[in-house]
Parts: structure tokens; sequence; C-alpha cells
């Protein structure tokens, strides 16, 4: 018995207009994909390393997750995009992917916090050893704990958040990014004390403390500016899904910076900065080590024995790290 319906005709059929919607999650998973890749290279940097088993294990555990949370967002672009292309429906909720992503985001987040907060705690003598690091992991955990509660809430309303978003998720997201907004300002402007008070008035030695300084407020700033940008998108756009777009690649500058402090660390350690001469120091347990970079120089007075002139060459000690 023949049909009687028709096949439509698709030959003309423009399609659906959907670049306001996904436009910002495509050229976000894009610039993620690149800079997972800057990441992949820095770990390739990083390994082979005579770090402590520890940090070799967290630096392991970072590469790691990058990897996972990169591939959770290409899955959930895939599935909005490939086998329910053309749909408005599955728009609706959000794909249990995207939750996920979110756990292992708060994760590498807090991961870089308390390396930078550790950075912190470990140079000696200075007043802010002990308050500021403590400070900087209260709103790191702050942020931590909003992120658990981001992704419950995905999971438990996920018809409220790509639109109309739901106001606990709103709450928690908001908690999120200023905490570790908050996190990241405290950490920079902690370390940036402790290079200035470090300076030696020493030409040579001073210029490299401002190369490192001039890295921690990078790093810092840049950190700090995406997560305000994310909570100013977010909570001044109503139900467009521009953060997304930001959101994803939260996590690749984290581990990104992570691994660049790493490499750094490790530069100066072997002594591959011109004009620093590295030393190790141990603990008599043998537990930790610190490293110790010496610069030596000579004074602009001299004393005389006899006719001869005898330049005084004296050195100044200045703590970069301490791990």
């Amino acid at each position: 018995m023949a049909s009687n319906s028709t096949t439509p005709d698709l030959t003309s059929y423009e399609g659906i207009d959907m670049s306001a919607i996904f436009s910002p999650f495509y050229w976000g998973t894009v610039v993620s994909l690149i800079l997972s890749g800057i990441t992949i290279l820095q770990a390739y940097n990083y390994f082979p390393s005579k770090d402590r088993l520890i940090i070799q294990i967290l630096a392991l555990i970072m590469i790691t997750l990058d990897l996972a949370d990169t591939g959770l967002i290409s899955q959930a672009l895939y599935y909005y995009l490939v086998p329910h292309f053309g749909s408005l429906l599955p728009l609706q909720s959000l794909v249990p992917t995207l939750a996920v992503e979110c756990v292992l985001s708060v994760i590498i987040t807090v991961i870089s916090q308390t390396y930078f907060a550790w950075q912190i705690q470990s140079v000696k003598g200075a007043w802010t050893k002990t308050f500021l690091p403590a400070l900087v992991m209260v709103f790191a955990l702050v942020s931590f704990v909003s992120g658990i509660g981001c992704s419950v809430e995905m999971v438990i309303h996920n018809h409220n958040v790509l639109s109309n978003k739901n106001h606990t998720f709103v709450v928690f997201a908001g908690i999120n990014k200023a905490g570790s907004a908050v996190a990241d300002i405290i950490a920079t402007a902690a370390l940036c004390y402790q290079l200035v008070v470090s300076r030696t008035g020493v030409k040579q030695t001073d210029s490299k403390l401002r190369i490192l300084m001039q890295y921690v407020i990078q790093r810092g700033v840049l950190l700090a500016m995406i997560q305000t940008l994310v909570l100013v998108i977010f909570l001044g756009t109503g139900n467009h899904v521009y953060w997304l777009g930001m959101h994803v690649n939260v996590t690749r500058m984290y581990a990104n910076t992570f691994f660049a402090m790493l490499n750094g660390r490790q530069a100066l350690r072997e002594g591959r900065i011109p004009g620093i001469e590295a030393t190790s120091q141990f603990s008599e347990s043998g537990a930790t080590h610190s490293y110790i970079h010496h610069s030596k120089f000579i004074t602009s007075d001299s004393t005389r024995d006899g006719e001869k002139g005898i330049n005084i060459n004296k050195s100044q000690t200045v703590v970069i790290s301490n791990i």
C-alpha cells in the first residue's frame, strides 16, 4: 500500500542560524584546544624532572586532568552539534559531561592556587610566611566548595543552567569565580611584596628580581582578570551563554601557568638565567631543601694595602624559592 506521506524537499533548506547560541562555546573550545597544546608542551619541557616526588605527582595529575577536561569539553560540543545538529531540544538541558568538566576545573584551580600559596609560605624570614598563605587557601577552598556546588546544581537542575539559570546555581558560580579571583590577587600581592623586600641595591640582582616580579604579576593579574571577566559576563548577560566561552579556558590558563612556574623555577635552580648562580642547601633532616641564589658584586669602596688597590668582593643572598 502506497504511503500518502511525502519526503520533504531539503535541497533549499538553509537550516537554523544558531550562531548566537553556539558561537561562544565553539570559539571558546577552539582557543581551549590551542591552550591545551601549549600546556602539553610545557609538561614535555618539565618531564623528566629532578623535583621531589610529590611535585612530580602534582604535575602528572595536573596534565592528566587538563587533558581529560579538554576531552569533556570537546565531547559536549560534539553532542550539541553533531548527533543533534539543527535541534533545539538538547539545549533545554545541560549535557552531563559539562558537569564533570566543572569538577575537574575546580580541582585544577585549587591545585594551582595551593602551589602558589606554598611558594609564599616557603620564603623564610618573611612576616607573610603564615598569614597570607592561609588566607589564600581560605579563598581557594571557598572557591573549590562552591565550584562543587555548581556541579551538583548542573546535575540536579540541568534544565536551568544554559538558559533561565537557577538562582542557587548563580550564587554558587558567583562565589566560585569571586573566591578564585581574590585568592589570585592576594597571592600575587604577597609574592610581589616578598620580592620587593628582597632587593639588595645591586643592579644585577635587582634586575633579576624585577623579571621575577613581572612574571608573578602577569600570572596573577591574568588569572584574576579572567575570573572577574567570567563573573561579570555570567551575571550581566542574562540567559545568554557567552560566559561558557570564557569558562572553558579558565582551566587551561591555570594548568599552563602552573607548568610555567615549575619550568621557570627549574631554570633558576639550574642557573640557566644569566647572572644568577644557583646553589642548594639541605636541612639537617634531609627532608627539604631550598634554592638560594647568590649574586656576587664588587663594591664601589676599596682599601689600599701599600700602593696596591684591593677591591673587596661581597655577596648578597636573595631567597627566590624554597621547594
